[in-house]
């Protein structure tokens, strides 16, 4: 199959070195001209601190010479923050067939999830989005070690012949049909991720971050249903599987954020020093503000937005958080 792959970010290349193992001719699709002319003229491709050699069967590819109304299937692997930017640029390379997945994590600055925003931008029908969620830390894939993952569709069928497409002996695919759980799952559990880097920074234990993953895996599972997602989905790869993998490994982006915002960086230091995109810095808000407006008990949500924005005291929010009333584990 053809598989398009919309951005040239560390995770889509990442998806381009291991979509391209099977019998797949993969194309990586760049907005830049002048990265894409780097590229061209070298042996290998820079991801991190990796250098992928280059494949015959990855295309380097601007923009401008895409069209996806053939066959084939479009993956979008962009920051949350540029998505609807680079839906305009394709909006009339696509036709109301175009299978899309969404590779991408967060909320749109409306608070929509980011299928929401692909099905409203493109005008195409939900029905071809999907979205793939789960423990995929691109590092440890371009080390080519395994690593699995859930593919969701509404229509369960299509999930399952997309599925056995993509999948391959080091990228095992599962398939699902909740597509709204998959991509809850997929963008709350960076905000966890940053609590847990506060809590490595800070010393204060596995048992610490243990109660605080638990906790907060209750907090996206509340979130999760109040938008109709199913509760099974978060106790799955996109859920509690994408949850441990960013919460405990020093890979994680949002980890590492979080880690140093208990060493004294603010947000806007790190952004600046290191030039990345942090999903559960921007999704904190997002979701606090949701949470306000639903009524809904989210206290780990509300006092990560609280260090994150609001520059409150890491410490300070950890005694606020063990000092709440005692309550049921089932609220």
């Amino acid at each position: 199959m053809i598989i398009n792959i919309l951005g040239n970010t560390t995770w889509g290349t990442t998806l381009a070195k291991v979509l391209s193992n099977g019998n797949n001719q993969v194309n990586l699709i760049y907005k830049d001209k002048e990265k894409l002319s780097n590229i061209k003229s070298e042996t290998f491709i820079k991801v991190k601190d990796f250098k992928i050699p280059k494949s015959p069967k990855i295309n380097h590819l601007h923009i401008e010479e895409c069209n996806f109304k053939e066959k084939g299937l479009l993956i979008i692997s962009v920051p949350s923050s540029t998505l609807e930017n680079n839906l305009a640029l394709i909006k009339n390379k696509v036709s109301n067939n175009t299978q899309i997945i969404s590779a991408s994590k967060g909320f749109d600055k409306n608070g929509n999830t980011l299928s929401v925003l692909i099905k409203n931008k493109l005008n195409i029908s939900e029905d071809n989005i999907g979205v793939l969620s789960g423990p995929n830390l691109s590092s440890e894939i371009l080390m080519g070690k395994p690593a699995t993952s859930l593919l969701s569709f509404n229509d369960i069928n299509k999930a399952d012949n997309l599925r056995d497409i993509i999948s391959n002996e080091i990228f095992r695919v599962y398939s699902g049909n909740d597509v709204i759980g998959s991509e809850m799952g997929g963008s709350l559990k960076n905000i966890i991720a940053i609590g847990c880097g506060i809590i490595d920074k800070m010393k204060l234990g596995d048992n610490a971050k243990s109660a605080f993953i638990s906790r907060g895996l209750r907090e996206i599972v509340r979130f999760g249903t109040s938008f109709n997602a199913k509760e099974y989905t978060f106790y799955g790869l996109s859920g509690i599987g994408d949850l441990v993998a960013t919460c405990v490994s020093n890979l994680s982006r949002n980890w590492q954020f979080g880690y140093a915002l208990a060493s004294g960086k603010t947000l806007e230091t790190y952004m600046r020093e290191n030039k990345v995109t942090i999903e559960g810095a921007n999704a904190s808000k997002i979701v606090n503000e949701v949470a306000l407006e639903k009524g809904l008990e989210m206290p780990i949500i509300k006092m990560t937005y609280k260090v994150v924005h609001e520059n409150y005291n890491p410490v300070d929010a950890i005694k606020e958080f063990m000092s709440r009333n005692p309550s049921k584990e089932r609220n």
